[in-house]
């Protein structure tokens, strides 16, 4: 096999156009050349944070056993959830990244873990942990939700002025508010996007709970209750970024549409601002 395609087939992120044997060689490679690449990585890092590097790196590696289990696996994964694109304009369809962030979620538990522990601040770490692993989870168990079927819009829901795109790629102006009377193609609930905002909008939120659990049983302060008041508040505010599909139906706008994620961005700071007012008359 030339080298040329050993570096295709290294570089590849689309499982689907590699055989068993191909396969079988981009695992390999991605354990010679990704724990060597990883290490540098990790160590890079932390001398730049002035952390110790082996935490970050043993977090980092779980990164790399999940795409070798996705890839090994692919075939099965894909006949049961969807990998490749359908609706989806990435290499994945959107329930193909769910499953990707679902096997991935030990790396991100592990290495905000890793970022506590070094930096001397395990529980907060543990609580940034917690926050970015929650609406993964979350995700996972509403995949149907986050799937490429989000992307389609059913017609008869007024839509923000934005422009769509109809199923065949063809573009229809919705520039008045109107009544959308054929099914058109938006911007779905894309997983990334909404498991960004969930981890924007909890991150600080939880793990300021959980040091508050840390400075409780150290301190004295704050009541335990209001630490533990914190955590759910941070919490609940990223389940309202998991349940789209139930929020769509009671605002006045389409949020399957870019418009429409442009609200749920824009709550996000809304949502935080009141997390920390509301934090604020607890802890005093």
């Amino acid at each position: 096999m030339a080298v040329k395609n050993y570096f295709s087939i290294f570089f590849t992120n689309e499982p689907w156009k590699l055989d068993g044997e191909e396969r079988k060689i981009h695992i390999l490679l991605n354990v010679v050349l990704g724990i060597p690449i990883l290490y540098l990585l990790s160590y890079i890092f932390a001398n730049l944070m002035k952390l110790h590097y082996l935490p970050f790196f043993f977090a980092l590696c779980f990164f790399l056993i999940a795409w070798i289990f996705y890839v090994y696996y692919w075939d099965q994964l894909d006949s049961k959830y969807g990998l490749k694109p359908f609706q989806s304009p990435f290499p994945y369809s959107y329930q193909g990244y769910i499953i990707l962030f679902t096997l991935s979620a030990p790396a991100f538990f592990f290495l905000m873990l890793a970022l506590g522990l070094t930096s001397g601040n395990i529980w907060f770490g543990l609580g940034g942990a917690v926050a970015l692993v929650y609406p993964i989870l979350g995700m996972f168990f509403r995949i149907k939700t986050f799937s490429d079927d989000s992307i389609l819009i059913p017609k008869g829901k007024a839509v923000l002025p934005d422009k769509v795109v109809l199923p065949d790629g063809k573009e229809l102006s919705s520039g008045e508010g109107r009544v959308v009377t054929e099914t058109v193609k938006g911007f779905g609930f894309m997983p990334i996007s909404y498991w960004i905002l969930a981890s924007a909008v909890g991150l600080y939120t939880v793990g300021r709970g959980f040091s508050g659990i840390q400075l409780h049983f150290t301190s004295g302060t704050p009541p335990l209750d209001a630490a533990v008041f914190i955590i759910v508040l941070g919490l609940l505010l990223q389940t309202l970024y998991l349940f789209p599909d139930k929020l769509n139906k009671i605002v006045p706008i389409e949020l399957r549409t870019k418009k429409g994620f442009l609200f749920m961005f824009a709550l996000a700071f809304v949502l935080f601002g009141i997390s920390q007012f509301l934090i604020g008359i607890v802890v005093l």
